[in-house]
């Protein structure tokens, strides 16, 4: 949530009418709670709903979320990438762990600033686990990009790609 100028003059019109004046001395440091999620990610057919979080948030991290990697694109970038990432595997954190059950032309959606984007998903592959992820670069479509440990080959990530 972003300070603006209508929430300054909310807090100082309570300020105000609390203690009939504008004049108060702040003894503490407000802080608002930066940690709300950007967007979700709906997969209807694993059953995953589920909340990722914008860069430089604390929230925003592989062993606790779904992670929304620093390089990626906001789904409402004309042709831009949205970049994310999870485990797969057991345990409270494996989010992806049903991501192998997708198939083409399955659906995945983004809800973002109140608009929900559907991607509808063209290609399924392997990629190299050696810490790189293989994008072609620029693309005429909005893409969706989600990768994992892939479920067979301990050496290897599950991607997922979508379009829109």
């Amino acid at each position: 949530m972003k300070v603006t100028d209508e929430i300054i003059s909310i807090v100082a019109s309570l300020i105000l009418m609390i203690f009939g004046t504008n004049e108060v001395e702040v003894k503490e440091k407000i802080t608002i709670n930066q940690e709300q999620e950007i967007m979700t990610i709906v997969i209807d057919k694993i059953s995953l709903v589920n909340k990722i979080y914008d860069h430089g948030s604390k929230e925003n991290d592989i062993d606790k979320n779904v992670l929304l990697l620093p390089e990626s694109d906001y789904p409402d970038k004309k042709n831009g990438t949205v970049l994310i990432g999870g485990h797969s595997g057991t345990g409270r954190i494996a989010f992806f762990a049903k991501l192998n059950e997708l198939e083409l032309e399955d659906k995945i959606k983004l809800i973002y600033k109140g608009n929900e984007y559907v991607y509808i998903v063209n290609n399924i592959s392997k990629d190299s686990k050696d810490g790189k992820l293989r994008i072609d670069y620029p693309s005429q479509y909005n893409r969706l990009v989600i990768y994992t440990c892939h479920p067979n080959d301990k050496n290897s990530y599950l991607v997922v790609n979508a379009s829109f």
